[in-house]
């Protein structure tokens, strides 16, 4: 019998199974994606990018996505292996890039958890305000400022968020399946009645249907706010605006690729990974454009705006006019479209049920990330284990908890800022991905015919996908870079962090050539299964 070659990796098998069928790898990248970017940044916008278009800017960075999406999804059945691309890169340009783009992109996934987890306590905070004004319970209403306004209650739950998900994916895809599935369809089901009311009110005034719910008069009396009126008049429409707000919108984005980080754990992946990345984009880019034509078409981005405005600058005042109001989330105006209770505590239960989908969603990416670096050998071995029963990457998993924990510390400092910087780091990382794809059709031709191998006039359309992405976000991560200006502070902690990563990577180099492991080996080779 011939002996078998050096272990070039920490073992000669993964230890992961590929348990994750079409639908549940398409659910990841819905539930990762879909949540506070659309429920609670989009509605946002008007105030915190004031003068940007921002169908226009989610209609440009769903371009970008789509383009992105194409070049992944390609990349994946090359390369169906766990994480992402950070085996994209790593394989088909540098190992070196490839570690400091996934250590970016690792620390956007931790801050978006707890961007995520703080954000959502409130959404659960707007049904029970519904539930209120449906039974005139005053404990319902007690239970609505807790969770809208205690901090304390909001990190503490937000923190336990973490722990429940942490468990959920330890205990492995199929546990996990079943649960993102059913969260799924429950987001689905709040938002076919959003879209539904929004579409059968296009006749009736939003000035009506908001006083009809939350009380004659408060419509006008938040349009006619002298302070919010003199701030509206300062606000100019512009074409840099909306640039600037399609970064937000990127974030919005984040997370189409979540699948690609599962490539080793989902079944079928040459059919897989295309509907589980470009067939979750295409879903979430019509359904962005769709939800953000019919908010802005029927609300406006003058009424959003002040009331951002009032919630921000002047609660006490909205106060005098609303009794509790909602913190400017999309449930709280959808709700106004409708006065059955069932209705609006449904669409309020969706929205934070979007949002709660995604974070078990980030600990499976997060989780994923750690894992190939520790299988590569390039971060502490102990998190490359995998649990005999559940098949889980559970010291990982822990791992992420506690980086969760620190972005819900982050989110609680200052969620929009917080946005922008994971942004630009994602930004970053899926700029070297689209151009890893462009490339590997004549730097790894050996990968690359392992792909569906489409060409048009001669170039391959992995190539040409490749290209358009590299360009495209590099124009995103310019113009990020430019909204960042005017805080240097959070560039340099950025900085630090990516140097962090640099630092590591070369500890582990020099680690590994010391004790004898042939380091050009590992980057030459795809992963085992």
């Amino acid at each position: 019998m011939a002996e078998e070659g050096p272990v070039v990796f920490t073992r000669r098998a993964s230890g992961l199974v590929r348990e994750v069928g079409i639908f549940t790898a398409m659910a990841i990248g819905l539930t990762h994606t879909i949540g506070g970017g659309i429920n609670n940044y989009m509605v946002q916008m008007p105030y915190s990018a004031p003068g940007s278009s921002v169908s226009g800017a989610f209609a440009i960075a769903g371009l970008v996505t789509i383009i992105t999406a194409i070049s992944y999804s390609m990349l994946g059945v090359a390369m169906p292996r766990t994480g992402g691309d950070y085996i994209y890169i790593s394989r088909g340009i540098n190992p070196v890039l490839g570690f400091i783009t996934s250590w970016g992109f690792w620390l956007t996934e931790l801050l978006s958890l707890g961007i995520i987890a703080y954000i959502d306590i409130p959404f659960f905070g707007t049904a029970f305000r519904i539930y209120g004004s449906a039974s005139g319970s005053q404990s319902a209403f007690d239970t609505a400022t807790t969770l809208t306004e205690n901090t304390g209650v909001i990190l503490t739950l937000a923190v336990l968020i973490c722990i429940v998900s942490a468990i959920v994916t330890y205990l492995g895809t199929r546990v996990y399946s079943w649960i993102i599935n059913i969260g799924l369809l429950c987001g689905i089901a709040g938002s076919i009645a959003m879209v539904g009311y929004f579409l059968i009110r296009t006749g009736q005034p939003y000035s009506e249907l908001w006083d009809s719910v939350y009380g004659s008069g408060t419509y006008n009396a938040i349009m006619t706010n002298p302070n919010a009126i003199t701030s509206w008049a300062t606000v100019e429409s512009g074409m840099g605006a909306t640039l600037q707000a399609s970064i937000v919108c990127v974030w919005a984005y984040i997370g189409f690729t979540a699948a690609a980080y599962m490539g080793g754990e989902v079944k079928n992946p040459s059919k897989g990974m295309i509907w589980a990345v470009t067939g979750a984009a295409a879903l979430i880019i019509a359904y962005y454009l769709l939800l953000s034509f019919l908010v802005y078409g029927k609300v406006g981005d003058e009424f959003l705006y002040k009331y951002n405005y009032m919630f921000k600058e002047q609660l006490p005042v909205l106060k005098t006019y609303i009794n509790n109001p909602s913190g400017p989330i999309l449930p709280a105006f959808a709700c106004a479209l409708t006065t059955n209770h069932s209705i609006q505590m449904l669409i309020a239960l969706s929205g934070a049920i979007w949002l709660l989908n995604d974070i078990p969603a980030f600990f499976l990416v997060c989780s994923r990330l750690v894992f190939s670096w520790s299988f590569d050998r390039f971060f502490p071995e102990k998190f490359a284990e995998v649990n005999d029963r559940f098949h889980s990457p559970h010291y990982a998993i822990l791992l992420t908890m506690f980086g969760g924990f620190f972005g819900i510390w982050m989110a609680h400092g200052d969620t929009w800022v917080a946005a922008l910087d994971t942004t630009v780091l994602y930004i970053f990382a899926v700029m070297f991905g689209c151009l890893s794809a462009a490339v590997l059709p004549y730097i790894r031709r050996d990968i690359y015919e392992k792909s569906p191998s489409i060409e048009i006039g001669g170039i391959p359309l992995m190539t040409i996908a490749g290209t358009m992405g590299f360009v495209a976000n590099m124009f995103l991560l310019w113009n990020g870079a430019v909204g960042m200006v005017s805080n240097l502070s959070n560039c340099f902690y950025e900085c630090v962090w990516m140097g962090l990563g640099l630092v590591v990577f070369i500890a582990f180099w020099n680690y590994n050539r010391k004790r004898g492991v042939d380091t050009s080996k590992i980057y030459a080779e795809i992963p085992p299964a």
